[in-house]
């Protein structure tokens, strides 16, 4: 029987993972205003802590601001701090970089899951995220 937590391509096991945080705010009602007209500004963060004995952790930053471009209103606002602690499998020795990179990848389904389900429970349109590239220039 396979261990499910462990990612054989990346040599790091998930330990645990969680919502850290989460703010819904929906100033104004939604209903009848999900048209294409709308601004959404997206910024993401990754924090990287290490510990000892081939442990660390990573919190996912992400903050969605919606708003209307007829009127300028703001339409809803999701903040989610997403937590992962894994262990770091095996004697290689691997660089903070690559760590965040690989345990981000591991974390992004659970977050693109609460996105999506929060912003279509909360009367918007779904919002669906993109994989993060880590090879951007």
């Amino acid at each position: 029987m396979n261990n499910v937590n462990v990612n054989q391509e990346y040599n790091i096991k998930i330990i645990k993972n969680f919502i850290q945080d989460l703010s819904f705010e929906n100033p104004h009602n939604l209903n009848g205003n999900n048209s294409d007209n709308n601004e959404i500004d997206f910024n993401t963060s990754v924090i990287f802590k290490p510990y000892d004995n081939n442990y660390f952790s990573l919190i996912l930053k992400y903050t969605l601001d919606c708003s209307s471009k007829q009127n300028e209103k703001k339409l809803f606002i999701l903040e989610l701090d997403y937590f992962g602690y894994f262990k770091i499998l095996g004697n290689e020795n691997y660089d903070q970089k690559s760590l965040a990179e690989k345990g981000t990848k591991l974390l992004f389904p659970f977050v693109k899951e609460i996105i999506e389900y929060i912003t279509r429970k909360g009367g918007s349109i779904p919002i669906l995220l993109n994989e993060i590239d880590f090879n951007l220039k």
